[in-house]
């Protein structure tokens, strides 16, 4: 269980080779030079002429193989077509999604650091290519895996590989459909916060197990993407991301959900372990964007207009319910959303940045509980052209479910789907898990 470093980019500027593969003819391939001002494409000769759109405009034609995209904003999300001409005759395409740096990256030293979620100052991002169908992603930025120097790569929260690399190459993928992809990697807990692990199985009178250190000492990292695939007869000048119709056409959505999916699960507490006496009513249902009811739920709207932007925010709290043992009802009681807080951050007409951070405990008090929180902290950039980021913390227990949505339409896109682990992880020494998502409507 050798600390390896996949990737380490000490260098201002990131330089890598989108692999493209299983092309028809020509095989267009470019080297992405990103910086927190510009955005370099150097591609191979494919062609006799060339055209680069950026944001679904012509921004360059000519016969040389490498453009610059220059005065750009720092942390901003950027997307290029680059098309292939040979006698008059369109012969390739590639479609480009990418991130500037930022000026300032964030140095991270433990994930409490990374309580106070900032993606503005985030290097991490996974960059994409599509060519003929062929979807290849390219993860960058300081990653690292604790364990065994492995990632795990989900689709659509089905895992389709355990022992993977930061790329991916992925030609199962169908035009207009959007899809969700995952990697994983762990870092090892500081010896410190093993300690704590350590004394809280031993205060719960819990034996911790061989093939449970993996759980227990590492916190898992989670790079997220969402990517919408081309459909076949889409023109390279069409704008990625169509706002919806209605009053207010120019605004994203951010859902967060946390919920139990049993009906029924013991009653616990940090004080006595778990109490046999009692049990808590769950929500008995499975993932969803709006069925069923929550333990809790946060949700943030970003409406931009000619002149500026503006963040809409609510939250909400479900009933704790107690049951007896044999499943008769008690009482309910609601607990407080004082602890579930919204910060404005930076924003004006093309983006906007807001922070949420989420402490929500059992609504009881009595028969001697101290129950632990569900607690997550999201920092979240939202784009008027339809792009989102999100970087921060969340516990490994209830079941987690986050989503963004475009209101007014049908278009949602599921971010992650996170299970339940184990009550045990809501104990404050217990890891948390690591998210970084991005996402292309």
């Amino acid at each position: 269980m050798g600390k390896k470093l996949l990737v380490g980019l000490a260098s201002v500027v990131l330089i890598y080779i989108a692999q493209i593969g299983q092309a028809k003819g020509a095989e267009l391939k470019t080297i992405i030079h990103p910086t927190s001002k510009e955005v370099k494409l150097d591609w191979n000769d494919t062609g006799d002429r060339y055209e680069v759109y950026s944001a679904g405009k012509l921004v360059w034609k000519g016969t040389k193989s490498k453009y610059v995209q220059r005065n750009l904003k720092s942390v901003s999300p950027q997307d290029f077509n680059i098309v292939s001409y040979k006698d008059g005759k369109r012969v390739d395409s590639l479609n480009i999604d990418t991130m500037t740096l930022p000026e300032n990256r964030a140095k991270v030293n433990s994930a409490y650091d990374e309580n106070m979620p900032d993606p503005l100052k985030s290097d991490v991002y996974i960059d994409s290519t599509i060519n003929d169908h062929v979807l290849s992603l390219k993860l960058r930025g300081n990653i690292q895996d604790d364990f065994d120097g492995k990632i795990e790569i989900y689709k659509d929260e089905k895992l389709i590989d355990n022992n993977a690399g930061t790329k991916l190459v992925d030609d199962n993928i169908e035009p207009g459909k959007t899809y969700v992809y995952k990697f994983v990697a762990t870092k090892r807990l500081s010896e410190s916060e093993i300690k704590k692990v350590n004394e809280e199985f031993k205060n719960t009178g819990q034996a911790l197990s061989f093939d449970k250190i993996k759980d227990y000492y590492y916190r898992p990292y989670e790079y997220i993407k969402a990517i919408r695939v081309p459909k076949q007869n889409e023109r390279v000048n069409n704008p990625a991301w169509e706002p919806p119709v209605g009053p207010h056409p120019n605004q994203i959505g951010i859902k967060y959900r946390t919920f139990i999916p049993n009906k029924y699960v013991r009653a616990s507490s940090l004080v006595s372990g778990w109490t046999k006496s009692y049990k808590f009513g769950g929500d008995n249902r499975s993932f969803s964007f709006s069925r069923g009811s929550h333990r809790t739920q946060t949700e943030a709207v970003a409406r931009f207009w000619s002149t500026g932007s503006e963040t809409f925010f609510k939250k909400s709290v479900g009933y704790t319910r107690l049951y007896t043992k044999k499943g008769e009802f008690i009482k309910k009681k609601r607990a407080s959303a004082k602890d579930i807080t919204f910060s404005q951050g930076a924003r004006d007409k093309k983006m906007n940045y807001f922070v949420i951070h989420h402490n929500t405990k059992v609504a009881f008090n009595d028969f001697g509980w101290a129950s632990p929180g569900i607690t997550y902290g999201t920092g979240i950039v939202a784009h008027k052209n339809g792009r989102v980021t999100v970087s921060g913390t969340r516990d490994q227990a209830p079941n987690h479910e986050m989503y963004a949505y475009i209101p007014y339409s049908d278009v949602m896109i599921p971010l992650f789907k996170a299970k339940n682990k184990g009550f045990e992880y809501l104990a404050p020494p217990m890891p948390n898990a690591y998210i970084n998502i991005n996402v292309k409507f």
